[in-house]
């Protein structure tokens, strides 16, 4: 499957590809910025957005009704995991597992995720079964479409596609945070 992603999904052809939707975000960003006229800006959060808004397109291809809920849920499962839970100190005791908690709310985070993750999949199945050739955003593939036109040659599941679009996203979500402050301690 890692090679897959190498040559297929973040080979140099894919990534060039999405270059517009890179410079469509940024217009958006600098404009956003600019439009504030002196006020307080959160740019954290802006550029949290920019970055969030450049994997779904990426992904999804157009902006997507379930994008927003997706990486809302996904944030929720990358803040529940950072945290020191007492369960993972004495893993024989199982009692502390079901006291914290935090094994039921990731199983239901992991439904939630699941769910939206499939409604995309069976979109973009249902798009390719009408003839359409890419769902990307200027008629090209996204990454959805590339993982469905693998699983045509090679046996994969839907449930191998949600592992790699929650892998591409929570990497994505999760190094951001520190290029952040990095940022903010040498501009």
């Amino acid at each position: 499957m890692r090679n897959l992603c190498v040559t297929e999904l973040l080979s140099a052809k894919m990534v060039k590809s999405f270059s517009s939707i890179r410079n469509d975000e940024i217009l958006s960003l600098v404009s956003s910025v600019h439009s504030m006229n002196g006020s307080v800006a959160n740019i954290t959060e802006k550029i949290l957005r920019f970055t969030n808004s450049v994997s779904c397109r990426s992904a999804f291809g157009k902006v997507d009704k379930y994008q927003d809920k997706l990486i809302n849920l996904l944030r929720e499962v990358l803040d529940s995991l950072e945290g020191l839970d007492v369960a993972d100190l004495f893993p024989s005791w199982r009692l502390l597992y079901k006291m914290s908690g935090v094994k039921s709310r990731l199983l239901k985070l992991h439904q939630k995720v699941d769910a939206a993750l499939e409604n995309i999949i069976n979109e973009h199945i249902m798009k390719r079964a009408l003839g359409s050739k890419g769902n990307g955003e200027f008629g090209g593939e996204d990454l959805v479409d590339v993982l469905l036109r693998i699983k045509e040659t090679i046996p994969i599941t839907n449930d191998h596609i949600k592992a790699v679009i929650s892998d591409m996203f929570a990497a994505g979500t999760k190094l951001q945070l520190p290029l952040l402050s990095e940022m903010m301690r040498n501009p």
